[in-house]
């Protein structure tokens, strides 16, 4: 990491920490000043007996507890004294469902445009494991009462977690810790008590259910156990097997190859429908494991995985003795490509690219990650925010004469939408290329093949692919014949 890098890192960490303790203290604040309203008095008399607390009113307040930051427990605190135990509990169920119910369809909406993509491309065993396992991954989250703020019902929406299976999760879940909760915050009930009937009903209505459940799995072959092995050794195959680069030593002399970059967070499995759709054109492919996260998903700099790009293309060169290549390029893999050709000298070897959905402009999601503990760890979120000292740098470039860039943009694009995939350099280029393809999303332009059959017309037909496939059809003609 150089001086400069290094600086940019220590100014991020400096920003992701204020910005997260004035989130924490906003939140506090926000959910005080609620509470303290609706209570009239103080936080105390939210929970004490509270004679003029009504059902449909209790129900409004707990629909709307995650968006003003209170954990679930609250609610049970306040039932408990205002309605009995019993009826409290009811409705401190009832009432958390609302509020899940309105979280997992945002976490729905996020997940079925960015997550479900991405796994598919990149994990589809796992995908699957999730589908199929997901009441009891979300009945095991719901049973661990630390998680607040419904996180469970997020990721169970994120993940397309079935709605039948989000309810009764939901419901049985969390029903100890609303027992529990509004039995402390009734006066005629005592702790022990309160214990004793929670672990009680844990057993019979939690326990046995759980344990039935999963024996009627196991019987149709899709047991928890044998789903998580499953799950697990994909992912241990992704970091050990599926990034491996096969060394290839039969690259066409006429041929100029085809060097693919993947973008962020994904790895080389991601490239696996593009780069056979374009050997099947005839085209030869090259691609990188671009490191990061486990050594395979791409978390690294985009400075210093440009850095990493320069030494390992020009090795290929020295090795297998071609000049020049062609780079096509998705999301944040755009990016380290022209930085490359743009700041580091690789114009002399490269004369196309192809970006699809590159982010050139920044894209909002990066403050996802910025307004979290990820952001002290993933410097390439701090280069790709809007407004970043690397966007104006690279944007500030000038193009070289002998280099096209083509720019695969989507109005569909939910990471880099419209205008905001086009690279717009100061001074304007007329070598710049904005290629539209509005019906295509972030993660299609990996496996549309209209994508790829555009790509092709753009980086040329393949010299000695025409002539060596009709010298091996009239071969197998010749033999047909001899038949």
């Amino acid at each position: 990491m150089n001086r400069e890098q290094s600086r940019s890192y220590r100014e991020q960490v400096f920003w992701v920490l204020v910005i997260e303790a004035l989130i924490i203290a906003v939140l506090i604040l926000v959910a005080t000043m609620f509470w303290t309203h609706v209570c009239t008095d103080s936080l105390k008399s939210c929970v004490a007996a509270n004679d003029h607390l009504r059902p449909v009113t209790f129900l409004a307040l707990s629909a709307l507890r995650p968006f003003v930051f209170t954990p679930f427990f609250f609610m049970a605190l306040i039932a408990g004294p205002a309605f009995g135990a019993a009826w409290g509990t009811v409705l401190t169920l009832v009432g958390g469902l609302l509020s899940a119910l309105a979280i997992a369809t945002i976490g729905r909406a996020a997940g079925r445009n960015l997550v479900a993509p991405w796994m598919n491309a990149n994990l589809p065993a796992t995908s699957r494991f999730l589908r199929q396992q997901d009441y009891k991954i979300a009945f095991f989250l719901w049973l661990v009462p630390l998680i607040p703020f419904d996180i469970t019902a997020f990721f169970c929406g994120v993940f397309g977690c079935r709605w039948r299976h989000l309810i009764w999760t939901m419901m049985l879940g969390t029903l100890p810790e609303a027992l529990v909760f509004a039995r402390m915050g009734s006066p005629e009930a005592t702790f022990t008590g309160s214990a004793i009937d929670t672990l009680a009903l844990v057993a019979v209505a939690v326990i046995m259910p759980l344990l039935l459940g999963e024996y009627l799995s196991r019987r149709n072959g899709r047991s928890m156990w044998q789903q998580s092995i499953l799950a697990y050794k994909e992912l241990l195959a992704e970091v050990r097997n599926n990034n491996k680069v096969p060394r290839r030593t039969n690259f066409h002399p006429d041929r100029t190859p085809i060097l693919l970059l993947y973008g962020f967070f994904s790895s080389r499995r991601a490239l696996g429908i593009l780069e056979k759709h374009l050997q099947d054109k005839g085209f030869d492919v090259i691609s990188f494991n671009l490191g990061g996260l486990m050594g395979t998903f791409f978390t690294r700099s985009i400075l210093d995985s440009s850095l990493f790009i320069d030494g390992k293309l020009k090795r290929q060169m020295e090795r297998h003795g071609f000049k020049k290549v062609h780079i096509v390029a998705h999301s944040k893999g755009g990016l380290v490509a022209l930085w490359w050709l743009l700041k580091m000298g690789g114009h002399q070897y490269c004369d196309k690219v192809v970006t699809l959905g590159t982010p050139f402009k920044g894209s909002n999601l990066t403050w996802l990650a910025l307004v979290t503990p990820l952001g002290l760890w993933w410097q390439d979120m701090w280069e790709m925010r809007p407004g970043s000292t690397f966007l104006k740098n690279l944007h500030l470039s000038t193009l070289p004469d002998n280099v096209d860039v083509y720019c695969f943009h989507s109005d569909k694009d939910r990471v880099a939408r419209g205008a905001t995939g086009l690279f717009q350099p100061i001074p304007p280029s007329r070598r710049i290329h904005p290629v539209a393809m509005n019906d295509i999303s972030h993660f299609e332009f990996l496996s549309r093949r209209q994508v790829t059959d555009r790509i092709a017309s753009l980086l040329g037909v393949q010299v000695g692919v025409v002539e060596v496939k009709a010298a091996e059809t009239t071969g197998e003609n010749a033999l047909l014949r001899q038949r």
